[in-house]
């Protein structure tokens, strides 16, 4: 592989998290797993087919020229990293206990932190209120009467991870 094939990927990417970045400051989206995949996975795509297709970026001809083969690389390098970067933006984004443990620990120098300091700071309104909201808003669970039911669309996800679950030989409602 040429190195200017893995270095327009890399940027591409690249640019696509500046603009994920630029967005989110600017409007903090409802529906982000979409958004994420408009500007990381159909953007890329749509410029690529416009440069190869349409003839939409004429002035770049001279500067970058790679075969369709070439395209379909690069867009397979950012394709990589971008499906990468949208797995892992769920956790990104919430808050994880494992982590704020570890930045507490960290930040009481060598004291260390006592169990019931942490018992105090981790209740339902941090961990487990931010996680029903992001799965209402996501359209994966609804509230009816005081009870979470799982929509159409949560079952199907549900299932997806059940089965990948039971690909990996791992049990079925347990971490």
């Amino acid at each position: 592989m040429k190195f200017p094939i893995l270095l327009i990927g890399i940027s591409i990417f690249f640019l696509c998290l500046f603009l994920h970045i630029s967005v989110w400051r600017w409007w903090y989206p409802r529906r982000r797993v979409v958004v994420l995949f408009l500007l990381f996975i159909l953007l890329p795509f749509f410029f690529i087919i416009g440069y190869l297709g349409f003839g939409w970026f004429d002035f770049a001809s001279s500067i970058i020229s790679f075969t369709i083969i070439e395209w379909l690389a690069i867009y397979l390098i950012h394709f990589a990293l971008a499906s990468a970067y949208i797995l892992s933006y769920p956790a990104i984004e919430a808050v994880s206990p494992s982590l704020a443990i570890s930045l507490m620990v960290g930040d009481s120098n060598l004291h260390g932190v006592v169990h019931e300091d942490l018992m105090h700071i981790f209740d339902d309104e941090i961990v487990l209120e931010p996680r029903i909201r992001d799965l209402i808003e996501a359209g994966l669970i609804i509230e009816s009467n005081g009870y979470f039911m799982v929509t159409h669309r949560g079952a199907k996800f549900v299932r997806c991870f059940m089965l990948l679950r039971r690909l990996l030989g791992l049990p079925i409602g347990k971490g």
